[in-house]
């Protein structure tokens, strides 16, 4: 299972402290960053941290997991960034209406993969809800528009705080 938490207003350690303690039920820990700069607990479980104008996103999970949030907004001057980073396919379909929806399967997998952003976005597309034997699912709440990424097909569950 992905536990999504989704808070306004809430700092990033109070946010990840928070989720990870919900979801464990421990408070016990220790955190790391790999040599890509990914954070970990030592220990698990896994989380992935992401915000947007004020909105933030915590997603935890048993095992390796991305995940990224965007507040929907006006996507109108965004549309540029497709034809740049975007696969061709994605490239071809993005619009005002779901631009966020593929900007944020693209960001939980490069989290997942700790490729980082820089590193060919524009050669994977994640349209399929699959890149490879990562699963992308795609989840919503109010005005946020969210993203994980994980090689475990799962349900989301959302908790917000």
């Amino acid at each position: 299972m992905i536990r999504a938490y989704l808070a306004k207003g809430m700092n990033e350690d109070e946010l990840v402290k928070r989720a990870l303690r919900d979801y464990s039920g421990r408070s016990d820990f220790v955190f790391h960053r790999r040599p890509t700069g990914k954070p970990y607990v030592e220990g698990g479980p896994f989380y992935s941290y992401s915000d947007s104008c004020g909105y933030s996103l915590c997603v935890v999970s048993d095992y390796e997991i991305g995940g990224d949030i965007e507040l929907r907004r006006d996507a109108s001057r965004y549309i540029s960034v497709a034809k740049r980073f975007f696969a061709p396919d994605e490239a071809a379909i993005a619009d005002e209406e779901n631009f966020f929806e593929i900007y944020t399967a693209k960001e939980a997998y490069v989290k997942f993969t700790e490729m980082g952003i820089f590193s060919g976005m524009e050669h994977f597309s994640t349209l399929s809800g699959r890149v490879g034997t990562v699963n992308i699912i795609h989840f919503s709440d109010g005005d946020c528009v969210c993203a994980a990424a994980s090689e475990h097909e799962s349900e989301v569950e959302i908790a917000w705080f």
